[in-house]
């Protein structure tokens, strides 16, 4: 009878830790979010544009994504490099052929700094997804444009993230209307680096 009872005890123990594992599994599953952030603005008449990512850093936790949301007919590219890499050109030798990583990462890959990942050119309409399974500190570029960066910050789960999405969101429309400002109010007085980029990547 002790056997017996012993055997059912392990039996239960085992069923016991499955059972743990698999609720710790499915509580980081329902915990992981996707935030949301645009690359680039531009006004309606598509003669000004915001070259920078809205928000352009973010706080998440591991396990979460973002998806960038261009809403330009810019081209613009969600980029990250790892430590040390130097930025690679847009374009190789033949004009039109993307160099990248090289070449593109599908949309919904992970990044972690082990390899670098990007988006081709992209424009209006499109979107891209990154997942950041480990916390870190991760360095955004738009290849198109040398000043364009920004910055994901990742957390361990248990720590607090500092703002919401409706935070982000505001802070976009902020960073939106005012870059957008300020290139009205440049309007007529000369050509910027940034817009000789632009107009060479065209």
């Amino acid at each position: 009878m002790k056997t017996a009872w012993n055997s059912i005890s392990k039996a239960a123990a085992s069923f016991a830790v499955v059972a743990m594992v698999i609720a710790g599994a499915s509580t980081r599953t329902v915990h992981a979010k996707e935030w949301q952030a645009n690359v680039g603005a531009q006004t309606r008449d598509l003669g000004k544009q915001a070259l920078a990512f809205l928000s352009n850093e973010l706080w998440i936790h591991a396990g979460d994504s973002i998806r960038w949301i261009f809403p330009t007919n810019e081209l613009h590219t969600v980029t990250f490099l790892k430590p040390g890499q130097i930025r690679p050109p847009l374009y190789g030798a033949v004009f039109g052929v993307f160099v990248g990583c090289p070449g593109t990462t599908p949309d919904g890959s992970s990044f972690d700094n082990s390899a670098c990942l990007t988006a081709g050119p992209s424009v209006s309409g499109k979107t891209y997804t990154v997942h950041f399974p480990v916390p870190g500190n991760f360095k955004l570029v738009c290849l198109v444009h040398a000043r364009m960066t920004g910055a994901v910050h990742v957390l361990n789960l248990p720590e607090t993230l500092p703002h919401d999405q409706a935070f982000y969101d505001r802070q976009a429309d902020n960073q939106r209307a005012t870059l957008l400002a300020d290139a009205s109010g440049l309007e007529g007085q000369g050509t910027s680096e940034d817009e000789e980029e632009s107009a060479v990547a065209k």
